[in-house]
């Protein structure tokens, strides 16, 4: 690994420290993460070498039956294409689903302390007296929102109820 395009980039991102560790301990070529990957590498190399004589017939057959039949090939890729848009927009689904748990975990428990921390600071009779007002409030607020839609709701039904006989009244 070359790390003459990595130092610069890290050096400008992390403390002095940091980034001689990294270079002493992940960048070196005697470093055991070098070490470990240069033995991946051979052996994947190795592996390849090997496979390469045993699947080759296997890859030149596939190619010569895709360069046969373009109109499969084109469906193919086209049922593939759609799975992985599936697959991706499932795991952003997951994703989102993931991350609006936590933030909906994080707003009840922040909720539960502020309670707790309000009912602590003002005690319990007058938290209590506090929650019967505002709940009161609330209360008065749903009912003169009851009243504006039932009233609204009975003025639309007067209006269909009027334009219901006229519209009787001018067919006959």
């Amino acid at each position: 690994m070359d790390s003459s395009m990595i130092l610069p980039a890290l050096q400008s991102l992390l403390p002095p420290e940091i980034v001689d560790a990294i270079e002493t301990h992940v960048l070196h070529p005697r470093a055991p993460v070098q070490v470990l990957l240069g033995h991946v590498s051979q052996e994947l190399q190795r592996a390849l070498a090997l496979l390469l004589p045993l699947v080759q017939p296997l890859i030149d057959r596939a190619l010569a039956l895709m360069a046969e039949s373009q109109g499969l090939v084109g469906l193919v890729v086209s049922v593939l294409v759609v799975t992985v848009v599936f697959a991706v927009l499932s795991w952003v689904h997951r994703l989102v689903m993931f991350w609006t748990r936590v933030a909906m975990r994080l707003v009840f428990w922040t909720l539960l302390v502020a309670v707790g921390a309000w009912i602590w600071q003002r005690g319990v009779f007058e938290s209590a007296r506090d929650a019967v007002v505002v709940g009161s409030k609330i209360v008065g607020y749903m009912a003169v929102i009851k009243d504006v839609w039932v009233r609204e709701y009975n003025r639309y039904e007067a209006q269909q109820t009027m334009a219901g006989h006229r519209g009787r009244g001018g067919s006959r």
